[in-house]
């Protein structure tokens, strides 16, 4: 729980100094800072995740660090914006069961679609929100057939010239209705791109 807390305090900290951050750039109205049309924008993306494992009733998994190493696409015609994103999700879980430590790592595919708006939109600098489905399939474990899942995803984002830093929550649960009522993930994710284009 102390780890949950931690955790929900950093983000809001970023959160905070964020918005802060982009108020103050706001004030910035010059027409040389306002920002072109950037319709299409792609390019690698490096992100660290921490998860846990929920089974609901009995116990959970505690918070361990994995990577994502994947590509993103943007589409962006206006302030809304769509981004699909192909990720290699590695995953790191650890829980205790009959006084025994269990430890394992699982490899994914995993798919979120961000839909998102730039609440600045500045030349070099954008604040962004996004929300989404997110689709994940385990590839390589031995935790037998139970290997899709489903989700959303929420976050917020800052393009900085031509860097993009996401931090997002992801809920996940798995696409089979009785197994899913009694295990599912939550994922927290901090991410850095690079746009190439």
């Amino acid at each position: 729980m102390r780890t949950i807390i931690t955790n929900k305090g950093y983000f809001l900290v970023l959160f905070f100094l964020l918005i802060s951050f982009g108020v103050y750039a706001q004030k910035d109205d010059s027409s040389s800072n306002r920002s072109k049309n950037e319709f299409f924008a792609f390019g690698p993306k490096l992100s660290l995740n921490i998860t846990n494992e929920c089974f609901k009733g009995d116990f959970k998994s505690g918070f361990l660090p994995g990577a994502d190493l994947g590509l993103f696409f943007r589409l962006s015609p206006g302030r809304l914006y769509i981004q699909p994103e192909v990720n290699y999700h590695i995953r790191n879980t650890s829980f205790e069961s009959d006084s025994l430590i269990i430890k394992y790592e699982t490899h994914h595919l995993n798919i979120p679609i961000l839909v998102g708006i730039k609440a600045i939109d500045f030349k070099n600098l954008k604040l962004r929100f996004f929300i989404g489905p997110e689709f994940n399939m385990r590839f390589k474990s031995n935790l037998g057939e139970h290997a899709y899942q489903l989700g959303a995803i929420a976050g917020l984002g800052i393009d900085i010239w031509r860097f993009t830093i996401d931090a997002s929550y992801s809920f996940l649960g798995y696409l089979y209705p009785e197994y899913t009522k009694h295990r599912y993930n939550n994922v927290i994710k901090i991410g850095v791109g690079f746009k190439c284009f």
